[in-house]
């Protein structure tokens, strides 16, 4: 009986920690909403998205995850996690450059490192599913992208459509002929991606597709080595993709890309090669932010992994490295759980590298998607429907 009472308090204790969620959820939901819905709310939080972020972000932290008893186990990827953020700070003051800049990259690492723990109730999580796949409707029916940046906007797009595609998928195996609206909804976000002419968001959903295909016919569980390959490249051939551009564009070569009629190279590498020279001179401590580039006319790096070695330096970049890799790799055996995990890891897989030439992975903007596609991987969606349908589990849950 003691055991029974025990048992019974721990379970209520942890259905009230779960209910607290909905504050950080409710915090997301609104700035998700407001930012892509009204143009005013987007510029006027503009420039502090990062800090709303990161108190959604820190919410559940506390909410999910019991750091003192983490702490005491010695934790390795919260203390990789923990120091990255130290020495960063550290550097930030040493080099006198903007303090704000931390957010960025503590956003990042918050949102890895919890993933694995944070548990929604099936209420929460159906309700994260509904409201992005009320936030794609609101575009696939009215085209918003001129009352942004047309580029962001198609990037809005594809990164929303990963996560409703949850709920579309759910709908399409109750009733099959709803399958025609998955098939609807990537013809039309291909449509205005390429009506807009966003080479970033045409990549995303290249990726996505290229990599729903590839472990559909490599499982990842059954190719373990290629996956870490993938996982590692997903971080360390970001910044080789910048190496070989710059490169390439030394040599005086250039063409037109077709279709999106704009030059292969057309700024990037000189941001890349400027900011390099002044990562040379401190690779320790980093750049900085905030400085005024000669190449730009404003402090973006276009590409996630290079963002984070020249702004914090070498020593938090390979820190930063192996949490990112681990999680990535942690991610193996959940990726064909399910119909569900094998589009949120498809889709995770695509931001990474759509990353290569922009900062998407790191936008604060679009946090929310990609917490609910990593905690989509990692709880196996299990609260979008009670239990899976025998014919499904039977093709991806095979070994």
């Amino acid at each position: 009986m003691e055991e029974k009472s025990v048992g019974a308090y721990q379970k209520a204790a942890e259905t009230s920690g779960r209910a607290l969620n909905w504050i950080p959820i409710v915090i997301m939901m609104i700035f998700f909403g407001g930012t892509w819905v009204s143009p005013w709310f987007y510029h006027v939080t503009e420039r502090y998205n990062s800090l709303i972020i990161f108190a959604a972000l820190t919410l559940l932290f506390f909410i999910n995850i019991d750091w003192v008893s983490r702490l005491k186990g010695r934790d390795t990827a919260l203390f990789a996690m923990l120091l990255a953020l130290i020495i960063a700070v550290i550097n930030l003051f040493i080099i006198d450059s903007n303090k704000g800049c931390i957010l960025v990259l503590a956003d990042f690492l918050l949102m890895l490192y919890m993933a694995p723990y944070i548990r929604f109730t099936k209420a929460q999580y159906r309700t994260l599913a509904v409201f992005f796949l009320i936030m794609y409707g609101i575009w696939f029916v009215h085209d918003m992208e001129f009352s942004y940046n047309t580029n962001t906007g198609a990037t809005y797009t594809v990164f929303t459509m990963f996560a409703a595609l949850i709920l579309i998928v759910f709908f399409a195996k109750k009733k099959e002929i709803l399958g025609y609206f998955v098939v609807l909804t990537l013809l039309r976000t291909g449509t205005l991606v390429m009506w807009h002419l966003a080479r970033g968001a045409f990549s995303a959903l290249f990726f996505f597709i290229c990599f729903f295909l590839f472990f559909m016919l490599w499982r990842p569980e059954k190719h373990k080595k290629t996956f870490a390959f993938i996982s590692a490249f997903a971080v360390f051939g970001s910044l080789l993709f910048v190496w070989a551009y710059v490169s390439l564009s030394k040599t005086g070569y250039n063409a037109r890309m077709p279709i999106f009629y704009k030059d292969i190279f057309s700024g990037r590498e000189d941001i890349w090669t400027e900011v390099w020279y002044m990562l040379v001179e401190q690779p320790l401590l980093g750049i900085g932010s905030g400085y005024e580039l000669k190449s730009f006319f404003e402090y973006n790096m276009h590409n996630a992994m290079y963002d984070i070695l020249i702004v914090h330096g070498v020593i938090v970049f390979i820190i930063s490295a192996f949490l990112i890799i681990r999680r990535l790799i942690e991610l193996r055996d959940r990726v064909m759980v399910s119909t569900y995990t094998h589009i949120a890891a498809s889709a995770v897989f695509a931001i990474f590298f759509e990353s290569f030439i922009d900062m998407d992975l790191m936008w604060a903007d679009y946090t929310p998607v990609l917490i609910f596609l990593l905690v989509t991987v990692y709880s196996g969606a299990s609260a979008i429907e009670e239990a899976e349908d025998t014919e499904t589990e039977a093709v991806y849950g095979q070994s």
